[in-house]
């Protein structure tokens, strides 16, 4: 079992809080309900939106790998017609969020503590400030605040015992100036880019017909909004694209060269491609125009006009309370281990979750390799990795290792006890 400078187990009645409505944290606070810990849930919109957003495109992975036997039989408990998917079927991220997230989160257990449209802008101790030197095991203590702005009820304070930060590994992104900091006025037009790609469920067509749409950023949201766009270009030959990529992406990142490929093996003419620092400056926007003031990888400018603009640039960590530095514990010769292992199941470090306050632990999918993206841009990919933080995170709360209600819901759901 892992050993921290602190205490981690926390006996049932106690509140949980957990920082987002995906998948991981809709799972998270099952896998809570069902230990009889309390949880409140908060998310910045609603619940499962990013895979509804997702719409008609096909996950990375079958059901199998994105659901869990905890979440069939809480579904199965409150809709006793409730059918087994085949675990073999690959969803689209309308049909997983409709037919298992969504349920899941209107089952008793969860649904009065799911607070959507309420983001969490500060966690903070209750009496210990978060740089204050103080015994790890005095802060382990010691209840978390958490400032909630919500839309309806408008902003309040919430307390928990311990937080799940289930928001991933990248919640923020970077700026489309150079070396991923903002454009000079990129705040104030933020708003009206287009956010769009040609398969979201809120794609506008008319946006791009006809137009002369500007792409900025070297992520693989913007390469996949390039897929798209060829695909969709097909049919829509008025339209026209320029991609603005960063010089350095096509020899640092795989999937920007294989789109880049893609391109040029397609011989459309009307998909220009610019190599450029950054944005430097949104010079104008008209009505219907953009102008933008580009900084060349020779650090000289010059004037880029187009009449929808979007932008996609490289993803940067989240910038969440607390950072995951260890390094305080050095001094006592104490130290986090970071790889070790609490099962023989591959592929999974034992315990990325943990960070150094104690209490905050941050569950996401991260790690993924080019060749499990393929052409899937992270669509699920990962998720099988969330799960398994969720059983690891709470086999610590708890106490026992061996701890597997994922397993043990399984054998329910098999021999009809559920």
């Amino acid at each position: 079992m892992i050993e921290l400078p602190w205490d981690p187990e926390l006996d049932s009645p106690a509140t949980i809080a957990i920082i987002g409505a995906g998948p991981i944290g809709i799972e998270a606070a099952i896998y809570a309900r069902f230990l009889g810990y309390f949880v409140s849930i908060f998310d910045t919109r609603r619940v499962a939106h990013r895979m509804l957003d997702w719409h008609n495109r096909k996950l990375a992975c079958p059901v199998s790998a994105c659901t869990s036997p905890l979440g069939h039989a809480a579904i199965k408990s409150q809709n006793p017609e409730y059918v087994l998917p085949d675990p073999d079927a690959i969803w689209t991220g309308k049909e997983y969020a409709e037919r298992y997230l969504l349920p899941l989160a209107k089952t008793d257990l969860l649904f009065d503590d799911i607070h959507f449209l309420s983001p969490i802008t500060s966690v903070s101790r209750l009496r210990t400030f978060r740089f204050e030197d103080i015994d790890p095991q005095d802060r382990c203590e010691d209840q978390f605040r958490l400032l909630v702005e919500g839309r309806h009820r408008g902003n309040w304070a919430s307390r928990a015992d311990i937080v799940l930060d289930c928001r991933g590994a990248f919640e923020r992104t970077a700026g489309m100036g150079p070396g991923g900091g903002l454009a000079i006025d990129e705040a104030t037009y933020r708003d009206s880019f287009l956010k769009h790609s040609p398969l979201d469920r809120k794609f506008e067509s008319k946006l791009l017909l006809g137009k002369h749409a500007g792409l900025v950023g070297g992520s693989d949201r913007a390469c996949q909004f390039v897929h798209e766009y060829l695909d969709w270009h097909a049919e829509n030959s008025s339209s026209r694209l320029t991609w603005l990529v960063p010089c350095d992406a096509k020899e640092r990142l795989p999937y920007v060269a294989a789109t880049l490929e893609r391109i040029e093996a397609s011989g459309n003419s009307e998909i220009q491609i610019y190599s450029i620092l950054g944005v430097e400056k949104i010079a104008q926007r008209d009505e219907d125009r953009w102008t933008l003031q580009l900084l060349l990888e020779d650090e000289t400018t010059v004037d880029f006009h187009c009449d929808t603009l979007s932008s996609f640039p490289y993803p940067r960590e989240t910038e969440t309370w607390p950072e995951l530095d260890c390094s305080r514990y050095a001094t006592t010769g104490q130290s986090i281990p970071q790889a070790a292992s609490l099962s023989s199941e591959p592929a999974v470090e034992a315990w990325p979750f943990v960070t150094c306050e104690p209490g905050y632990y941050r569950l996401q999918s991260d790690g993924i390799a080019w060749d499990e993206l393929q052409q899937c841009w992270n669509a699920g990919v990962g998720i099988a990795r969330g799960l398994e933080q969720v059983r690891r995170v709470f086999s610590i709360i708890v106490g026992r290792e061996s701890l597997d209600l994922h397993r043990v819901m399984a054998d329910n759901l098999a021999e009809g006890r559920v």
